[in-house]
């Protein structure tokens, strides 16, 4: 702890220090030229300033703030006048005139050189002060603190630098090395807390001998004035190749995470530091002539401590792409307003009529609402929520959500949307005892507190939110989302989490119902009692659901081909027409022939005979003599222990391939059954014309709801891939084991 109060205490003062030389006397870059033993003004860098005290190249100067011009340690250094409070010059004309140099005079300078690098070091302290602030313990937090600071004593240091002054030429060129190391320190930490893997510099601390290489090379330079431009280029360019190695790093995580957190990182550091980068150290190292002027392209970096500030990254980075965005969207509204209103009135003036201005502005404000609200519907994820439509989002929780089958489940699935979208890892599911009045984990919320909520509601404590999820008996499931004073949910947040815990709460209600249903079973089942009345009423509608479908199949066909014979058979008895009784014998052996098929479809004598491979080859055939497409099968034969499932197997074979005489309109169909695990895998697959898997599933005709249930029965799985114009391709698969529910 010593170390870091010395540490403050010697930045402090060198902060102190710089400040004074920064001010104490004014920038003027004067560039001078020896000719015989005289320094002569080749040329001025304020030429504006210059001008109006009658300053001219040519001019000879003879002393620099009382101090000959000959003993002058900057002018002999860098051969020119950076800093000065006074000059005495020789005019061409032989006159001699004395000039005071004022910050009020080059107001430019002044606050390029003065007022911003020193209140950029005063906002510099006060942002990492805030930060550091009750986060101490965080890794990052005092890397990105420490970077903070290294940026603001490089900007300042690069003032008295400027003006050839030495501490601030040593100060500058250690704090324009180490400042993009620290970013590559903070960068590490942050990953490790984003538990984002690094892979990439593994031993940071081994280039911190760049700094005093640095160093060694600014005492060279003291040493050998001549040697000044090289050095500045080699520190340069060292400098922009070590900024190079954590933006590009940034730039690659991103690529492959694409987080919120990271793409707000970026605008925070690559945004302040290009301009610098870009237009002036890049050019200067290669050209030695740099696009925009340091003093210039370094004002971006003004960016970096009011970006942390918002950007909170202690539990979340704060949404300031959110604001930003709504901002943009009010100030193009308001300007479009401003424009159309300004246009209008100035028209109008000129008549000096009211009730013309008065009608004016109602109809304009009239369409300018009418307008807004068409736009405010198709803007809607930038005005309304930083995440996109809240309703889009909440409808992708409650899709997740509808998969669960289990309470456990479902509150799982609760805890990582609220996560996912809340963008906080801290997200608890407790339950809370009433009857011993304590929470399974040190949260402080009194028992009064709980005792209040309602459910689906959302309060803010000290150091959480707390919201009811469900209510039993004697216990309550709370979510519990901790903020510690650094989180401050958004209205949309909380009203997307309040509509969530409605759906979970009556969802939770649905659940354990089905649960106890299945407990009921179970009980029926081990008890071998008389089943329930609500089950045999489910077992007697289901039959006679059957029972309908397979009348309206008889109904549509055999019926309708009976009755035609009939009437055939009532014109041959009137001798009315030529009736060919050959074609009559052949109408009812087919009839014979289908209600034979319909007998075996309701019950497969076969099956039972000869077994399932033999059925399904014989099914096989009998549908790829009515097919226009051709058939491939493959039944391999399987040993089943439970002898329902060939039943089962014949079912789904019988239904897929009746629906691929019906609808599928394919030139070929290919079909395998083989044994896996005490249980069968079946592939169906065919080149027809497909559908979406909503329509599919919505269309009751195809029968895939009723293949489903039977798998799903089963304790199977089954996967359906289809797509209009690009065939079906159904994967079914069953294991012999079953569970006992």
């Amino acid at each position: 702890m010593k170390k870091w109060y010395l540490l403050s205490l010697i930045y402090m003062g060198l902060g102190i220090y710089l400040s004074i030389v920064a001010y104490q006397a004014p920038l003027i870059k004067i560039t001078l030229q020896q000719q015989n033993d005289q320094w002569i003004v080749e040329l001025p860098y304020y030429k504006k300033w210059a001008s109006e005290h009658n300053i001219e190249v040519g001019d000879i100067v003879l002393d620099v703030d009382g101090i000959q011009v000959d003993d002058s340690p900057m002018v002999l250094l860098v051969g020119s006048i950076r800093a000065a409070n006074e000059l005495t010059i020789e005019k061409q004309d032989g006159t001699i005139k004395k000039i005071e140099v004022l910050h009020r005079d080059l107001l430019e300078q002044f606050y390029l050189h003065v007022v911003l690098p020193i209140g950029y070091f005063i906002i510099s302290l006060g942002a990492t002060l805030y930060l550091y602030k009750g986060h101490r313990k965080i890794e990052s937090i005092k890397w990105l603190v420490i970077f903070m600071l290294m940026v603001a004593l490089t900007y300042l240091s690069s003032v008295a630098s400027s003006k050839a002054n030495f501490i601030g030429n040593i100060v500058n060129s250690g704090s324009i090395i180490l400042t993009p190391l620290t970013l590559l320190q903070f960068l590490k930490s942050y990953y490790n807390y984003l538990h984002i893997k690094w892979s990439f510099i593994k031993r940071i601390e081994a280039l911190y001998i760049l700094p005093i290489v640095s160093l060694i090379l600014c005492s060279i330079e003291i040493l050998y004035p001549s040697m000044r431009s090289i050095i500045s280029l080699i520190l340069l360019a060292t400098s922009f190749l070590l900024f190079s190695f954590p933006l590009s790093i940034l730039l690659y995580s991103y690529y492959k995470e694409r987080t919120v957190q990271l793409r707000l990182l970026i605008l925070s550091v690559i945004l302040p530091f290009s301009p610098f980068l870009l237009l002036f150290v890049l050019p200067e190292v290669l050209w030695q002539r740099p696009i925009l002027q340091a003093e210039y392209s370094i004002l971006f970096v003004l960016l970096i401590p009011f970006c942390f500030m918002f950007l909170r990254v202690t539990e979340r980075l704060f949404d300031i792409h959110y604001y930003i965005t709504r901002t943009n969207y009010y100030l193009m509204a308001t300007a479009i307003l401003t424009v159309w209103l300004y246009i209008g009135l100035y028209f109008l003036l000129e008549k000096e009529s009211s009730w013309e201005i008065v009608f004016f502005l109602f109809i304009s404000i009239l369409l300018f609402f009418y307008i807004k609200e068409k736009a405010d519907v198709k803007y809607r994820n930038i005005l309304f929520t930083p995440k996109g439509n809240t309703i889009r989002q909440l409808s992708r929780a409650i899709n997740q959500m509808s998969e669960a089958y289990k309470v456990e489940e479902l509150l799982a699935i609760l805890k990582q949307e609220a996560i996912k979208h809340l963008e906080i890892e801290n997200i608890e599911i407790v339950a809370f005892d009433e009857k011993e009045r304590k929470m399974p984990v040190c949260y402080t919320i009194e028992s009064e507190q709980i005792q209040q909520l309602q459910v689906g509601e959302v309060i803010k404590l000290s150091n959480e939110y707390v919201a009811l999820i469900h209510q039993e008996p004697h216990i309550k499931r709370l979510l519990l989302i901790e903020h510690r004073n650094v989180i401050r949910l958004k209205d949309e947040e909380l009203l997307w989490l309040k509509l969530l815990l409605k759906y979970t709460e009556s969802t939770i209600e649905s659940l354990k119902k089905i649960e106890e249903l299945l407990q009921e079973l179970r009980n029926v089942q081990q008890t071998a009692e008389q089943e329930p009345v609500w089950l045999k009423k489910l077992v007697w509608l289901k039959v006679e659901q059957e029972k309908y479908y397979v009348a309206q199949e008889l109904h549509d066909t055999v019926l309708q081909n009976l009755t035609h014979l009939t009437r055939e058979m009532s014109l041959l008895l009137e001798n009315d027409a030529a009736i060919s009784v050959q074609g009559l014998y052949q109408q009812m052996q087919n009839n014979v022939q289908d209600l034979r098929s319909y007998c075996e479809t309701l019950k497969p004598p076969v099956l039972d005979k000869l077994g399932l491979t033999v059925a399904l080859s014989q099914l096989a055939q009998q549908v790829s003599n009515k097919a226009n497409f051709k058939l491939s099968t493959t039944f391999e034969r399987v040993y089943l222990q439970n002898e329902q499932l060939p039943l089962v197997i014949y079912r789904i074979v019988q239904e897929l391939l009746n629906n691929a005489l019906k609808h599928s309109e394919a030139e070929k169909v290919t079909l395998s059954l083989q044994e896996v695990d005490e249980g069968f895998e079946l592939i169906y697959e065919d080149d027809g014309i497909g559908c979406t898997l909503e329509q599919m599933l919505q269309t009751d005709s195809l029968g895939i709801r009723g293949i489903r249930e039977r798998v799903e029965a089963f304790n199977g799985k089954c996967r359906i891939v289809t797509n209009i114009n690009e065939g079906v391709f159904i994967h079914i698969i069953i294991e012999g084991h079953e569970e006992d529910d």
